[in-house]
């Protein structure tokens, strides 16, 4: 969008499934960057990314030689080093200002080689120019649009043009979510986080945020260009981690001109019944929170995390009281945790009100982060490659197994089955119990209480809940059946 705006002609390309042993899917990757003919080729990865991205950048440049390609996004950001083995010049923290600045310069053919943020090779070496300080007018540069201009998908080996239509078939949950963000940053500096390693390399942790007259002209526009838009996706690191005038103009203007139902994340300690009571008037459906972990010495000395299993339990019940859909997030799989912290996670899950939707995550130490240099000192046999292992893939081990199923099962079963467990894991009164009660959760419990969290967003209403669960149908499935299977590693081709 900020090309576009700045009068230089911009194209998307989505390539969600690129393949790179496809002939047919390669030659219409060709045929399109040949029509387009673009002076600079951007792509945005994650880690997860890495491989498609390398092998995508591999054809380019063998294909079209004399195009540079930068690689930006969390990824190359932590990696420049890795990523500079592929793409031409890497993009280190925010890109807005680089992509017009680097755009700038191609136009008046000249050099990149000095601006800010940007990394490259140079007679073997690694050059890393100075950063550009971060952005503090939001509103000038984070520019959201989820269909703009001239974006294409690549789809059974053609390319076509993106509208509603194509958006919403090739979308996760049929497009009815809508994703935005109001704030950069977060408060928490988490070491297993992307965010520890931003807040290093800027050297702060400043929240820095849209203006609420912004926010919400661009949440009219994308509704008013697309009707079937059921909730708005606030994908902020802390939603809440505003000032009380900030929030309170939020709330009464959202609930004044949009009024849809919407989601948020946000840290334990920055709930409260007021913020909640008003947020929900305003049209707040789901949460987002993350437990991570139910020990206090895990949170503290490991994730130094600042956030309890007090301050938990307390935002939990004020989300509870107020019937709105949650679900929390949970870490498992930490080499650095003892027996005792697993079972403290355990019983604070037991103790959080119900329904809500666990969201288990495997621990992954991925490269830049604290946790990660910590796991190369004491435990590097320990360390999965984070360019292909699969997060939700979870270890499936006793404990990881009965911290998901406390999510389900009623406080009496679960203390009862974790007395077992306690008193000896190989006995066999638990592990028939443990097989029971684990039937039982998987087959009735788990099933119902999706069910049931979806009818609170819902508010109460059945037919509503049940056209909906068709949208996360794929997606739910998918989650529901990795309880199953052990944990999966991505494959991988190396050029």
């Amino acid at each position: 969008m900020n090309l576009l705006r700045n009068s230089y002609k911009s194209y998307l390309l989505h390539l969600p499934k690129y393949n790179s042993r496809n002939d047919k899917q390669a030659a219409s990757i060709r045929k399109f960057i040949f029509d387009v003919c673009p002076a600079l080729i951007g792509i945005s990865l994650m880690s997860i990314d890495f491989q498609k991205a390398a092998d995508l950048t591999f054809y380019i440049k063998e294909t079209f030689p004399g195009i540079p390609i930068i690689w930006g996004g969390t990824h190359p950001t932590v990696s420049p080093e890795m990523s500079l083995m592929y793409a031409d010049f890497v993009c280190i923290g925010e890109g807005e200002k680089v992509i017009i600045e680097c755009t700038n310069r191609l136009s008046q053919r000249k050099s990149l080689d000095d601006v800010g943020n940007l990394a490259y090779m140079k007679s073997g070496n690694v050059m890393k120019n100075e950063l550009y300080p971060l952005i503090d007018n939001l509103d000038e540069w984070f520019l959201f649009e989820r269909n703009p201009p001239a974006s294409y998908i690549e789809v059974k080996n053609s390319i076509i043009p993106v509208d509603n239509a194509v958006y919403k078939k090739n979308s996760r949950n049929k497009g009815i979510t809508y994703n935005t963000m109001s704030s950069k940053g977060c408060p928490f500096s988490c070491t297993y986080c992307c965010n520890n390693f931003f807040n290093r390399l800027y050297k702060s942790k400043a929240i820095r945020r849209r203006s609420v007259a912004v926010v919400i002209e661009e949440i009219e526009r994308a509704i008013k260009g697309d009707s079937t838009i059921k909730y708005i996706n606030f994908l902020d690191d802390c939603f809440l981690a505003c000032s009380r005038e900030y929030l309170d103009e939020f709330c009464a203007s959202y609930r004044e001109k949009i009024g849809e139902p919407f989601i948020m994340r946000a840290i334990p300690t920055y709930i409260d019944r007021e913020k909640i009571i008003s947020l929900k008037q305003a049209g707040l459906t789901w949460v987002n929170l993350g437990l991570e972990s139910g020990s206090d010495r895990t949170n503290k000395e490991i994730y130094k995390r600042g956030s309890s299993r007090k301050d938990f339990l307390r935002a939990a019940r004020i989300i509870n009281e107020n019937k709105l859909a949650s679900f929390y997030d949970v870490m498992l799989d930490n080499p650095f945790e003892t027996q005792e912290d697993q079972i403290w996670t355990i019983k604070t899950i037991i103790e959080t009100p119900k329904p809500f939707y666990p969201m288990m995550y495997s621990l992954t130490f991925f490269s830049g982060s604290e946790i990660y240099e910590r796991a190369l000192k004491e435990c590097p046999e320990r360390i999965d490659n984070p360019l292909y292992k699969n997060i939700l893939g979870y270890s499936k081990s006793t404990i990881n197994t009965l911290t998901r199923m406390a999510a389900f099962l009623s406080e009496k079963k679960m203390k009862k089955l974790l007395d077992k467990y306690q008193k000896g894991e190989n006995g066999i009164g638990f592990k028939a119990g443990l097989l029971y009660y684990r039937l039982l959760s998987a087959l009735i419990y788990e099933p119902l209480t999706y069910f049931r969290v979806v009818l609170l967003a819902n508010n109460g209403s059945i037919p509503e809940t049940v056209k909906e669960l068709r949208y996360y149908f794929k997606s739910g499935i998918k989650k529901y059946l990795n309880q199953f299977f052990g944990p999966k590693i991505y494959s991988i081709s190396r050029k």
